[in-house]
């Protein structure tokens, strides 16, 4: 077991020496281009785009309550999810997927609820929004950017909603959530939500992209001039990086990954170099963004637990 859980962190930290080591060689490549390159940073767009990041992740939040609504006994304030949910994101950080349900279980005994529902509601979660991402990316993205050049630009898109909406179906949430115990040896929850339930959870999780997507929007916008029309393949941009980063286990929080990725997605608007190091920036600009919400949650959080 040992030597496994060793091979595992070998193989993350190559990962992501790998992945970053592209973010180096695409900036050394494109190193004449970087030099020449006219930065117009705008600091007021920068703070809207904060404010609009903050937003989104607390939106997410709003998205993940209603994901416990589907589940039994259930009294929670949003406060308290505030900060189990700002207080855990630090977590996303540690090599392996688990350990911000893991940190998230722990705060969740402040809010009386189990382990076991946290995990659970938790892993629903991530699982509509890696969904709604790859609708966003398939609606917002032109067919060449996703290798799909030689089909129509419906086809990319009906797929993605005929596969979203069938694994919002209660049978496959509940097939797929019963096997989490015996890989992850942790006990979860009964999914109780209907078809209908999963579906909406599906809407709420897409518009997080969209939203997040204004918010990426601002975020590039500040850096550098952008065409006009850019608004929305950027959030397809910002959705399929993340999604990318999220596909790769070995990378905690996508790291690595979803910059490299995010750079060869922003090959069309900005240099190579500088897509690289708006990607690199982005990762700089969530954790501020996280961090933004973390104080304010940590303070509210500070409330008798609910029964």
């Amino acid at each position: 077991m040992k030597q496994g859980a060793g091979v595992r962190r070998l193989l993350t930290v190559v990962l992501v020496v790998v992945a970053f080591g592209f973010l180096v060689w695409t900036a050394a490549g494109n190193w004449q281009d970087l030099r020449t390159y006219e930065w117009q940073v705008d600091p007021v767009l920068l703070g809207l785009s904060l404010i609009a990041h903050v937003a989104v992740l607390v939106w997410g939040v709003l998205v993940w309550s209603r994901v416990l609504s589907c589940f039994p006994r259930v009294d929670v304030r949003i406060h308290q999810l505030l900060r189990i949910w700002f207080l855990s994101s630090a977590a996303r950080y540690i090599p392996g997927k688990v350990w911000q349900f893991v940190a998230a279980a722990q705060l969740a005994k402040g809010a009386g609820l189990s382990a076991a529902l946290l995990l659970t509601s938790l892993m629903v979660h991530t699982g509509f929004a890696l969904l709604a991402a790859g609708v966003v990316a398939a609606a917002t993205l032109p067919g060449a950017t996703l290798g799909l050049g030689a089909f129509p630009w419906w086809a990319p898109l009906t797929v993605a909603l005929i596969i979203a909406i069938a694994l919002s179906h209660p049978a496959v949430l509940r097939a797929l959530l019963g096997a989490i115990p015996r890989a992850l040896h942790r006990d979860v929850v009964g999914w109780e939500g209907s078809w209908r339930d999963g579906v909406q959870l599906l809407v709420l999780s897409g518009m997080s992209w969209l939203f997040y997507g204004v918010a990426f929007y601002l975020f590039v916008a500040s850096l550098t001039p952008l065409e006009s029309g850019s608004l929305i393949p950027l959030t397809g941009v910002n959705a399929l990086a993340f999604l990318a980063g999220y596909a790769v286990l070995l990378a905690p929080a996508g790291l690595g990954v979803r910059e490299a990725a995010m750079t060869v997605l922003l090959s069309p608007f900005v240099p190579g170099g500088v897509g690289a190091v708006i990607a690199i920036l982005s990762r700089l600009w969530t954790i501020a963004a996280e961090l933004c919400g973390a104080i304010p949650a940590l303070i509210l959080g500070r409330s008798k637990p609910a029964r």
